[in-house]
Formats: structure tokens, C-alpha cells, sequence
């Protein structure tokens, strides 16, 4: 597993940082875009368009290549735990680009925030096996 903590959550009230895998890397993160459109007609057939810029909502879906983010089910537990707590808040901390970016998230509840596969199956699983994972967060402003 490759970890160091570069990838990382924390929780901005109680600053408890939970290091990630620095395969995990937001999927489809060129999709979203903070320009959102409305359109519609007027009586005269004249087409209104009106535009905004959104202020926060982007999904931020971390995942990697089967095999490469790996986490192990100890972190797993950590990530439920912060996730049970309400109201709580992350800096997400992520390699993209050659540098470390920073956004402020939440774990997106709206679904299921957290999805964990076990590398090989097990009747009595460890704190130290290993888990595919996919993390769903969206992103809150940073005031």
C-alpha cells in the first residue's frame, strides 16, 4: 500500500487526520462545473437564458484502480466513524497536478459516502486487511 500524508481527511474541528492512499484520486473531476443555465421561452418565442455561478455542491468521488488505493479496514473504521458524526466537516487534502490541493468537503450522505471491498474474502476480517474503496464527498464552501 502506498500511503503518506499528503492524502489525507481532517476533520476541521477536532483536527483528526485520517492518511489515504495517494491513489485515490477524484474520478470525473472535469465533469462539474460551477456554471449552471436555466432556459426558457417567452411569449414572443425570444429564448431567456439565465446563468449563475454556483458556490459549493462539487462531487468529489475518490477513488483508484482496483488493487491501488487500498486502505486498510482500521482506516475504513476511522472513515465510518467521521462520517457517523453530524455536521462534520474535512479539509481533503489530494495529489493532482505535481501539488497537494486542498478543498473543504463533506461526506456525501445522500447515498452511500463510503463503499469498501475486501481484497480477498475472509470469515473473521483484521483491523490490517485491505479494502478497495470508493469516498463520495461534496464539496462545502470554505469560509
Amino acid at each position: 500500500m502506498r500511503t503518506n500524508a499528503q492524502t489525507k481527511l481532517t476533520n476541521t474541528v477536532t483536527n483528526a487526520v485520517i492518511v489515504l492512499s495517494d491513489s485515490l484520486y477524484p474520478e470525473g473531476e472535469h465533469d462539474w462545473s460551477p456554471v449552471v443555465s436555466s432556459t426558457k421561452y417567452a411569449l414572443d418565442g425570444t429564448m431567456i437564458v439565465e446563468q449563475s455561478v454556483r458556490q459549493a455542491g462539487k462531487p468529489y468521488v475518490m477513488q483508484a484502480p482496483d488493487g491501488h488505493g487500498v486502505l486498510s479496514r482500521a482506516t475504513v473504521n476511522a472513515l465510518k466513524a467521521e462520517r457517523d458524526k453530524l455536521g462534520s466537516n474535512f479539509w481533503l487534502d489530494y495529489l493532482a497536478d505535481g501539488a497537494v490541493k486542498r478543498v473543504k468537503v463533506m461526506f456525501d450522505t445522500t447515498g452511500e459516502a463510503i463503499n469498501a471491498t475486501p481484497i480477498k474474502g475472509s470469515t473473521s476480517p483484521k483491523l490490517t486487511d485491505y479494502y478497495n474503496v470508493t469516498l463520495r464527498f461534496l464539496e462545502i464552501p470554505s469560509v
